[in-house]
């Protein structure tokens, strides 16, 4: 099966798709042949290099999913500053108002996310959204019940994670897990595929940054990405597909309070060789 077909009339021979293939499954002998197909198809990735690497759009890939590929503009890359304020002016939101973010809106943020970088192009990631305040109480309940019986049962993370603080957090009326928020995205994977964990942090954490330029709040929930994977009960609530398991958590919601400042951070220790 061959993977793409090159417009003869359009292409220049300049090779440009053989050389940014990261398999090397086109061969081009720039200047003199066409670009052809060297391996089978089961090697390609899609990552679609070859297609966008071309100034002259003479190669269709067949398993694209448009004939007419978004043109990339430099022009409207943000700036060095814009980019600043951004990176540095993510917080981590533990304050929200009750209103849920429309689905609408989170469902834009997904799409875009979804272009972070996958291991080998898999895009083997699934993405949970639940926004049911009646859900996310039973979530909760599955939580305290967690905590409950490590601290019954003497477990050492009981300690060391101050459950017993959660757990007189939770009868005040208080959520020292979810912060109340009014939603929770959850990325979940195929437990066989080994870098689920990883593909995972890195499309978190690029929804989060899509996230606070629409001036969305999120924060890691650390305790429920634990609770998750240590307490059946509640990762049977969560009834993920047969062979998936949770990998990365995040409460969303709109902040309560706003920020005026940037925050500072350790300078990193940098080792140059």
């Amino acid at each position: 099966m061959t993977l793409f077909t090159i417009d003869q009339e359009k292409c220049r021979k300049d090779g440009l798709c053989a050389a940014v293939c990261p398999l090397g499954i086109i061969h081009v002998e720039a200047g003199s042949s066409f670009p052809s197909q060297i391996e089978e198809d089961e090697h390609c990735i899609g990552c679609g290099h070859c297609r966008a690497i071309c100034p002259h759009q003479a190669l269709q890939l067949h398993s694209a999913s448009s004939d007419d590929p978004a043109p990339f503009d430099p022009k409207n890359l943000p700036t060095t500053e814009q980019l600043t304020q951004l990176i540095r002016g993510r917080r981590s939101v533990r304050a929200y108002t009750e209103k849920p973010v429309e689905r609408e809106t989170l469902g834009e943020i997904i799409s875009l996310a979804r272009y972070a970088p996958t291991a080998r192009n898999s895009q083997m990631l699934h993405w949970l959204v639940i926004d049911s305040s009646q859900k996310l109480s039973v979530l909760k309940n599955h939580i305290k019940d967690w905590m409950q019986n490590a601290l019954d049962n003497n477990d050492p993370s009981a300690t060391a994670y101050g459950f017993d603080r959660a757990l007189q957090a939770f009868a005040g009326g208080k959520d020292p897990v979810l912060r109340d928020a009014p939603g929770i995205v959850i990325l979940h994977a195929p437990t066989a595929y080994p870098m689920g964990l990883i593909d995972s942090t890195i499309a978190t954490a690029t929804f989060e940054l899509i996230a606070a330029s629409r001036a969305i709040g999120t924060c890691w929930a650390g305790y429920f990405m634990m609770a998750a994977r240590a307490w059946a009960p509640l990762r049977q609530e969560l009834m993920l597909p047969e062979g998936h398991h949770l990998t990365t958590a995040l409460m969303v919601g709109h902040p309560k309070f706003n920020y005026t400042t940037l925050p500072e951070r350790k300078a990193p220790p940098i080792t140059w060789r």
